[in-house]
């Protein structure tokens, strides 16, 4: 009993070791199993050992046996050995034969106090064995543990819970809500207190002790509060803040180049130094006058406790790595700020799986400009069919197949996200072959923090022609976004070969424009991006920002995602796919067009998991099977439903040119969307306010600019002209389509009659029944007149080709332009844009009379006329028309001049119909 006395494990209540954890320890060495058993340790010696020893000399009696440690359990009053230690000097450890020795002397000492668990350790290397299974089988039998010897270690072996995945959102939840009441913080700090806090214990876990030391791990903060002030001279939270905090930060240095050339390439920068450690927001450390941060000590000893009595955080659950910040997000009520950097996951993971990470080649870049915790880039690592594995560490250096490149300007995000990644590289982390300066350059390379202009941020670097894919949530500011504006005017000099006043000068209203900028220019020829944007950006009239986004790239996917897809907004948003333009005069694609009623999830605060209700993932699969498959461009001349989905259709791509929505709403009919059970989401007074405000002030933007185009466009010389000249204009009725025709010939070619909305169809004719009568579909686009009809007479709209219209619908056409008037030329841009709008490879012939402003000629001519439906406009009446048209110097129509007044009036009749939308979703919202 000598042993145990000196050591102090003799107490009047019995022995007591060491705390390590959960458990106990005696450090002994000279003391015998059976004296152990004497003095109270809940075991009975073994009478033999049968163990075959090659190396070690057993004693003739177990009880004579001395472990040098013995690890207890103290269960209900009872203190159960569960594994024994043999500590041998390094010396005494450097042949095989030393090895099997102190293997087997371990084995003795376990099979001796009946227990399965044994190691041997020199202090650096730690082996860990089955003692019942070495008995079985006669010979050691290893633990494939690589991690040093731990608490947490202990607790895994001593469990069998090493393989076992944990999902510590429980834990979070709890933590949470003891940090929010205590501190009355804001959510990203309760959030960036609770990483603290899990980093502490993650790395405890699964560091090596030659990194952070048995002095600076989570462990040696567990003693009774008096106990430890004794011991330490300070209070927990004071020993953490002063030693292990720093401790921490000088493992993952907050001051670091990035070593990776390609990334520093990516940015036009010759040095990229990152300024942030994992950690760096604690709450408890708030100034204040009258707390004290060892007055925290009772809470943060309270939040230890929570940690320890969870488990080790050693294999995480990955779907808690995927949602550890969405906790932060239910628990409050003021969820913007914490919102404005995350996208949730079943958001993220629909769009990695579009971007089809799989089939990059090596050495490729994956960026998100506006990166915030990295769930862009970091799910990817933990889908098989994205990128496992993409992170590996080869002589002590990272490496990773495709380059994943995140940009924030905010410092704090910017630890979240190294922090994130640490999670997602847990395996790593524990392994000893994985050095921690490493690790810290695979989180440097990874997350770039660029806040050299805290205004611009990352747009202050705009890559050029150098990235695969961009996968990005940016910011979605359009109020006050003119301090970006002003900021990049102020810049001097080149930045990545550019001067930034030039680059970003494209239009658009709103930090997204400026980031679409930034994206379509970043992107190699054929890399695409995948952003979410808010639908503003998609139906504002701003068709200066969508030509010059059109000059560089193709739009592959619109998606509209459901009300509250966000945590932090009702505000309606869209996946935008852009894919950038390989050559010049590349033809343009169909377009997939989706509309997603749910995400997987309740769109709640609760975010309650329905994995049979998600569009999302289902439009995903969808443009993934398009993209590989494909739709040539002829083959689509008006929106279709793909693959039989009601939700997902290919839409043509002249309905996404600059002056045109991109939004899909209009794609679908009333009674398609009734189907789909569309309805107005319950939003917030408050939000309804901020919505329809913005909403409003945009559609005033637009008049505005819409007025102040149309006056200077109007300010110039016209001259009539008269439909009945046959010389300029042919009109001309459609034909008998009956509705049993369209029931009984069922084909390919749309046919149009009296209807309000330009997207209603009668029906689907078949080519041959038309062929048969004679007929062949429109080949080139004309201008229609609606005859009859109560609410429809007098309505005018521009027809595509490969189309027919029945008999009470009028067709418009001006004559080919005639050869001695010369020929008009499109400018390069103008062709690109239109795209080949015939169908059988032929060219439309040359006007000087813009179709599209023969619309609008035509639809003030027929206004002024008051034409109701007792007036009604067969071919003679509308031969009897007159229109104005503008005319240059020479008294010639001016063909510029009109396609710039019928854009502009195309834009207006969108603002029409976004005021009618905005005044149907007012009505039928519903107020929480």
């Amino acid at each position: 009993m000598e042993e145990l006395a000196q050591q102090g494990y003799l107490t009047p209540d019995g022995v007591r070791g060491k705390r390590f954890g959960d458990f106990e320890v005696l450090e002994l060495g000279a003391t015998t199993v059976a004296r152990l058993a004497k003095a109270g340790l809940d075991f009975t010696p073994a009478s033999a050992v049968t163990f075959p020893c090659e190396r070690y000399k057993a004693p003739k009696r177990v009880g004579l046996v001395k472990p040098d440690n013995v690890y207890l359990h103290r269960i209900a009053g009872r203190l159960v050995p569960i594994a024994v230690a043999e500590w041998k000097d390094k010396a005494r450890l450097r042949k095989s034969s030393d090895e099997l020795a102190a293997a087997e002397q371990a084995v003795v000492g376990a099979l001796a106090m009946g227990v399965r668990l044994a190691l041997t350790t020199d202090g650096e290397r730690f082996r860990y064995i089955d003692a019942a299974s070495s008995a079985a089988a006669g010979k050691i039998v290893e633990i494939q543990e690589v991690r040093d010897f731990t608490p947490s270690v202990l607790s895994d072996l001593y469990r069998g819970e090493s393989d076992v995945e944990r999902d510590p959102r429980p834990l979070s939840e709890k933590v949470w809500q003891i940090i929010w009441q205590t501190t009355k913080a804001e959510p990203k700090d309760c959030l960036l207190t609770f990483v603290e806090f899990f980093m502490l214990k993650f790395l405890s876990d699964n560091l090596p002790l030659s990194v952070l030391p048995a002095d600076y791990r989570f462990d040696v903060l567990l003693s009774d509060p008096d106990e430890f002030a004794r011991n330490k001279g300070c209070t927990q939270i004071e020993y953490y803040v002063n030693s292990i905090r720093p401790r921490i930060k000088q493992i993952f240095a907050e001051r670091l180049v990035v070593d990776d050339g390609k990334v520093r390439n990516v940015f036009g920068l010759a040095t990229i130094t990152s300024y942030t450690s994992i950690i760096n927001g604690f709450a408890f450390l708030r100034s204040s006058v009258t707390t004290t941060i060892s007055s925290y000590n009772r809470t943060f000893c309270e939040i230890l406790n929570e940690f320890q009595e969870f488990g080790a955080l050693t294999n995480i659950d990955p779907e808690f790595k995927l949602r550890l910040y969405e906790t932060f997000l239910k628990r409050s009520a003021r969820q913007q700020r914490l919102g404005q950097f995350f996208t949730p996951r079943n958001v993220v993971k629909p769009m990695v799986k579009m971007a089809m990470l799989n089939a990059l080649p090596d050495e490729s870049v994956v960026l998100d400009p506006a990166a915030g915790v990295g769930g862009f880039l970091l799910e990817p690592l933990l889908f098989s069919d994205a990128l496992p594995g993409n992170v590996t560490f080869v002589d002590g250096r990272p490496r990773q197949r495709v380059k994943l490149v995140g940009v924030d300007v905010d410092a704090s995000t910017n630890i979240l996200a190294k922090a994130n990644m640490l999670l997602h590289l847990a395996e790593s982390v524990r392994d000893p072959q994985t050095t921690p300066e490493a690790l810290n350059q695979a989180l440097v390379n990874t997350f770039i923090l660029m806040n050299d202009n805290e205004t611009l941020g990352g747009l202050l670097y705009p890559p050029r022609d150098s990235v695969d894919v961009i996968l990005t949530n940016p910011p979605y500011v359009t109020q006050g976004s003119a301090v970006y504006r002003k900021e990049i005017e102020h810049v001097t000099g080149k930045k990545n070969g550019v001067y930034l006043e030039k680059y970003y000068d494209t239009g658009g209203l709103g930090v997204e424009a400026l980031f679409l900028r930034y994206i379509s220019g970043a992107l190699k020829p054929g890399g695409r991006a995948f952003v979410i944007v808010p639908l503003g950006l998609l139906n504002r009239t701003a068709q200066r920002m969508k030509k010059e986004l059109l000059r560089e790239c193709n739009i592959l996917a619109s998606i509209q995602l459901p009300r509250n897809a966000f945590f932090n907004t009702a505000q309606p948003t869209y996946i935008l796919a852009l894919e950038r333009r390989r050559v010049k005069n590349q033809s343009r694609p169909p377009v997939f067009c989706g509309i997603a009623r749910s995400i997987g999830e309740t769109l709640d605060y609760e975010r309650v998991p329905t994995p049979d209700d998600n569009d999302l993932a289902a439009l995903a699969d969808l443009f993934v099977h398009y993209m590989n498959n494909g739709v040539t461009a002829d083959s689509v001349a008006r929106p279709v439903q793909y693959e039989g989905c009601a939700y997902a259709k290919i839409v043509p791509a002249s309905s996404f040119d600059p002056d045109e929505r991109w939004d899909v709403f209009r794609h679908w009919t009333d009674a398609e969307h009734i189907e789909l059970g569309e309805r107005a989401d319950t939003i917030e007074r408050g939000e309804f306010i901020d919505l329809a405000t913005e909403t409003l002030q945009e559609l005033i933007d637009d008049l505005r600019q819409a007025k102040d185009e149309l006056a200077q466009l109007q300010n110039g010389a016209v001259k009539k002209y008269a439909l009945s000249d046959s010389s300029r204009f042919q009109v001309r009725s459609g034909i008998r389509i009956r509705n049993v025709d369209l029931r009984d010939n069922p084909g390919d070619v749309p046919v149009y009659s009296v209807f309000t909305r330009p997207e209603t169809i009668k029906g689907m004719i078949d080519r041959d029944w038309l062929a048969e009568r004679g007929v062949e579909p429109e080949p080139y686009p004309c201008v229609t007149v609606m005859a009859t009809g109560a609410s429809a007479v007098g309505t005018v709209f521009y027809r595509e080709a490969n189309c027919v219209m029945t008999d009470d619908v009028v067709i418009v056409q001006p004559w080919p332009k005639s050869p001695t008037d010369g020929q008009l030329e499109l400018d390069d841009e103008t062709s690109e844009a239109a795209g080949d709008d015939s169908t059988d490879g032929t060219e439309p012939p040359e006007h000087d009379i813009d179709l599209g402003y023969l619309a609008v000629a035509m639809s003030q001519t027929i206004a002024q006329g008051g034409y109701v439906y007792e007036a009604k406009l067969y071919t003679k009446r509308v031969a009897q028309l007159t229109i104005e048209v503008p005319v240059d110097s020479e008294g010639k129509p001016d063909i510029e001049r009109q396609r710039q007044i019928a854009a502009v009036v195309k834009r207006l009749d969108q603002i029409r119909s976004k005021l009618q939308e905005t005044g149907t979703w007012s009505k039928g919202v519903r107020l929480a």
